[in-house]
Parts: structure tokens; sequence; C-alpha cells
């Protein structure tokens, strides 16, 4: 990255470090490596697909499909937050150990930039042609040259109704130090978490001025100290706190949301906050120096199949960006405002967007708050 400050990249090394030094890997099935800290994956295996991804982003019949299609074994890694993903990606050799990356749309142009992923080819990828034509032309990664869209989603408030029957659907309920409404903890990322702030506050969420940056960092620091706050955790993680019980209501994505009120309509609700959130999409990349680039274009095509996407977005409960899918989701799903918002509640949202020189200072506001 040509305008990351050299003091963050050495924080972000030394980090991934003191993790992989404190932490062994736990072997999971399906050759999966569990926790945030799971070290880089090893140098792949001929016919070994190394996929680096969120949490429970991926529904394991589609790893099963592609693997008895290829006869490739897909492992995974997983990550908490883009800070980790960007951390563990950008660590000495990383980028040649692996091949298939789950990334935010806003990251990527950075990520090209610090030469970390390479350029697709679309002829082995037939299938862009099923992408929705908003996320295909030329406003999108320079017509889907780095990425392709994977899910997209929103981010919101989930909290136990039972104990927060009136919660007010405001960012004020758990950012107000005088309205906090119960117990919570925020989401550990960086853009949707300083994104859903700077809304609260009335300003962009792709903001570049500093002062507008800086306030959002102040709220936060302000409301963490607050005994109320539990903290900053992972989508899937947050989301456990609200169904065990541990805390009220919590900042998540709406996938997230969405799955465990399916399970627990009684207890659990999710809103979007009146003064507006954002939008986020993310996409598909290849590594710099993946060792199976051929390999990762064929599992990108083959989440691009109608089945394919329709089974991913199934299985997360979040918008597929995959036109050809959406016709075999089930009718409650399509329809499911949380999922895919109504106009009213679309027309508050903001799609993120790269900052270019800006984010320089997202970074430093975001290692301030998370540091104090």
């Amino acid at each position: 990255m040509q305008y990351r400050r050299r003091p963050l990249v050495l924080v972000s090394m030394l980090l991934g470090v003191l993790s992989l030094m404190a932490c062994k890997k736990d072997p999971a099935p399906g050759g999966q490596e569990s926790g945030s800290a799971a070290k880089p994956a090893a140098p792949a295996e001929v016919g070994e697909l190394n996929l680096l991804i969120f949490p429970d982003y991926i529904d394991e019949k589609i790893i099963k499909d592609f693997e008895a299609q290829t006869k490739a074994q897909v492992r995974l890694t997983r990550y908490d937050s883009t800070e980790e993903m960007e951390s563990k990606l950008a660590y000495a050799g990383a980028e040649s150990q692996y091949d298939v990356v789950i990334m935010a749309s806003q990251i990527l142009p950075r990520m090209v930039r610090r030469g970390l992923v390479r350029p697709l080819d679309h002829a082995q990828i037939p299938n862009l042609k099923n992408l929705e034509s908003r996320f295909s032309g030329a406003g999108f990664d320079d017509n889907n040259k780095h990425g392709v869209p994977y899910q997209w989603g929103t981010v919101g408030i989930v909290y136990n109704k039972k104990k927060l029957p009136n919660l007010e659907p405001s960012w004020s309920s758990l950012l107000d130090p005088q309205k906090l409404a119960g117990t919570f903890v925020l989401l550990d990322e960086q853009r949707d978490m300083l994104g859903s702030v700077l809304k609260y506050k009335g300003f962009s969420s792709n903001t570049t001025n500093a002062n507008e940056i800086r306030e959002a960092g102040r709220v936060l620091k302000d409301v963490k100290k607050q005994s109320k706050c539990l903290g900053f955790k992972g989508g899937v993680g947050a989301m456990e706190d609200v169904r065990a019980g541990s805390v009220d209501m919590a900042v998540v994505w709406n996938g997230d949301a969405q799955k465990a009120i399916e399970q627990d309509k009684e207890r659990l609700a999710f809103v979007i906050p009146k003064e507006g959130s954002v939008i986020w999409v993310d996409v598909m990349t290849i590594a710099a120096k993946a060792p199976h680039p051929e390999l990762a274009h064929k599992f990108i095509n083959h989440v691009l199949t109608p089945e394919g996407g329709a089974q991913l977005s199934m299985y997360t409960k979040y918008a597929s960006p995959n036109a050809a899918a959406q016709g075999k989701l089930p009718e409650q799903d399509r329809t499911n405002t949380l999922i895919y918002p109504t106009k009213e509640v679309a027309d508050r949202l903001e799609h993120h967007r790269d900052l270019g020189e800006a984010a320089k200072v997202f970074d430093e506001v975001w290692t301030e708050v998370k540091s104090q």
C-alpha cells in the first residue's frame, strides 16, 4: 500500500507474529482451521485450494460439491476483521500461501496498490454473466478486474426484545452515554463501525473530512468507557453474545442477525437505525502469488453458478449479487426486507467506497479507539 503509514504496518506485522506465537492451530472438520488467530496456511499441496474467509461464511455443501467436481481439497483459514485479513495476507510470503481471499470491496483498491491480489482472467470465469449489472459494470472495480462480488448486506442493531421491548430505533441507543438502553458490544470492523457512527452524526460514511472522522472516533472512545459497553467483537461473536443473553444488544451484520432470529423469533429482533447505515459488498479475489490460480478461478466460477449462488445466500442469509441465483432462492428469503431492504430503508443506506489517502485518518482513529 502506497499511503499507509509505516508504524501501522509494523504494528500489524507484530500483532500477526504474536498471534502466531500465542495460538496453536486446532483442526476442524473439512480441512478448516478454527479460530481467528489460525496460522497462515502451509504451502499448498497439489490439488488443494486455500481459502481466506470470515467465519461461518460459506456452506459446507458448496465446498463438498466443488471438491467432488475438481477432486481438490478446500482448506479454510478464517479471520474476524478486515484488519486481521490484511495483516494475514501481507505477512511475509503469505500472498503465496492463499488462493482465494474473500474481502470487503472497499479494501480491494488498497490491496491492488499493495500488489497483494492479481487481475482475474475472465475467460476462466464464464459465470460472470450471472452478476447483476450494478455489480459488474464500470462502476464496480473497473469491470471486475480484480474482484467478483460474493455477498452484500448492511449493518444494524440486534437486540433482545424481551429485555428491551421499547428500544428506540436509533444509534443513540448504544452511542449516546445518556441514552444507553442496555448492555452491548460494538462491531470490530473499522469501516462498518466508524461508518455507522458517521451516519449517526449526520455525516457521510465515506467522508474524507478529518474532523468528521475524528468526531466519530471521539463518540466511540466516550461510549467505550461506559460500564454497559462490553467491548468490540466480530459479527458472529457479537451475535452469539446477544443470543446467549450475556449482552442486551450488539452492532452486527444483517445476515448474522437473520440466522439467529430464525431460531428465536420470540426473543430477538434487528433494526437498521433511523439515522441510516452502510451497505457493504464482499468480493472474491485471487492472491498475487496464489499457488493454484487455475483452481482459484474454478472456485469463483463455481460460486457464480445459479445453484452455488443460491446455496450460499440460503446459508449466510445475506443478499446475493448473482441475478441467476436470486430466482432459485425461497420466497421467504427473496421477500425478506431484513435481507433485501425496502426502498425506504435503502434510501438511508450508503455504499462503502475506496477513500484513497483519507483512509490514513480512518486507520489512525480506529487505532486510537481500540488502544484507549
